[in-house]
């Protein structure tokens, strides 16, 4: 079990659900697909049929957001997605064009993804099934599994769309999984990304091999790449998002589900009542990130090589029988049940969706 956390010596300002920091970029192909098909886009979004450029907060753009979910169905993140490409990434889209390579683009484009609105946080990260691949891996920004679907499948759709026109040909993938198959179309997103997808996943990610990483490409400009990160720097501490996170992100990154309210409040330089409050503002409970956290992690896990009393440590369980129980009552199987389900692709039907077992965590309560 990790050692307790040590307090910050320096603690991200928090980005909250009320903060109005994100611009149109994010929803520009959600805004095409609803001009196309005659949705009162203007009452959905407001704030961007009085001005294009402004920006509106998570709260705001949610409201909007979910009204689009409902007009276009389980697929719109595929549609929404396709819609947009590096015209639509704002600044960044200089300094990712003006790298050596793919990969350097995609980290230069991850660094400052906050300037085009990510609404979820991606992230480059290394394949734990094997070491010639990397995933590019979805993280939520807030709690809201109301959008949580279509906002990881716009968002992974989006970055393969701008990968190609970076390279000028099509991205070899290997494996994508994407949370949530209710009502989706498998044959659409395999159509797009020319590889076998998998619905019902823990984990929304998009797999590829280092190698295709390391294409060249056609305008490397160190000049422009760091005249881009100077105007990216400007544009964040103009916006107000130098250095900002979500709390969610915060905990996350700090083990949360290791440690009680009184030790996440030191780790993060504020009081218990103060995290607290501050939870209850963004519509969450510790006890309710702990436990998704935890479940998150486990299902993971079990899905690797590994026994259980391994597994259980890495939870910090005190053994394998307590794991076993706390699995249970989280999913209704088993952790030798799950396995079993997911070698035979039954575990896409998300067990603790499906049973309840896991709280929801609302950021509209």
């Amino acid at each position: 079990m990790p050692a307790l956390v040590t307090v910050a010596t320096s603690v991200a300002p928090l980005l909250s659900v009320r903060d109005a920091v994100f611009p149109a970029h994010p929803f520009s192909g959600v805004l095409a697909i609803g001009h196309e098909q005659r949705w009162r886009w203007q009452q959905m979004f407001p704030a961007f049929a009085a001005d294009r450029h402004s920006r509106i907060s998570y709260t705001q753009a949610r409201e909007g957001l979910l009204q689009a979910c409902r007009y276009g169905g389980a697929d719109l993140g595929l549609q929404s997605g396709q819609r947009k490409s590096l015209p639509h990434l704002g600044q960044m889209a200089a300094g990712m064009c003006a790298q050596a390579t793919l990969e350097d683009a995609l980290r230069f484009g991850l660094e400052y993804q906050l300037i085009a609105g990510a609404m979820v946080h991606l992230s480059l990260e290394q394949d734990a099934a094997s070491p010639h691949r990397v995933a590019l891996v979805a993280h939520p920004l807030f709690d809201d599994p109301e959008l949580r679907d279509f906002l990881e499948a716009d968002h992974l759709v989006t970055a393969v769309n701008a990968a190609r026109q970076l390279c000028g040909q099509p991205l070899p993938v290997q494996q994508v999984e994407l949370r949530g198959q209710q009502g989706r179309s498998r044959s659409l997103y395999e159509a797009f990304f020319g590889c076998p997808v998998r619905l019902g996943a823990d984990q929304s990610r998009i797999v590829m091999t280092h190698s295709v990483l390391q294409q060249r490409l056609a305008s490397p400009d160190l000049a422009q790449a760091q005249a881009a990160r100077l105007a990216c720097d400007a544009e964040l501490s103009a916006a107000g998002l130098a250095g900002r996170q979500t709390l969610l992100h915060q905990l996350m990154a700090l083990r949360c589900e290791f440690h009680n309210v009184s030790h996440m409040a030191a780790a993060l330089q504020m009081s218990p009542r103060t995290l607290q409050r501050l939870l209850a503002r963004e519509g969450m409970s510790y006890f309710e990130i702990t436990e998704q956290v935890r479940i998150d992690r486990a299902r993971r896990l079990l899905q690797q090589a590994g026994d259980l009393e391994q597994i259980a440590e890495q939870l910090g369980y005190s053994d394998s029988r307590s794991f076993r129980r706390a699995f249970r009552r989280w999913t209704g199987l088993s952790p030798t049940e799950y396995r079993q389900a997911v070698q035979t692709g039954l575990a896409d039907c998300d067990p603790v969706s499906a049973t309840g077992n896991a709280s929801a965590l609302l950021i509209h309560r």
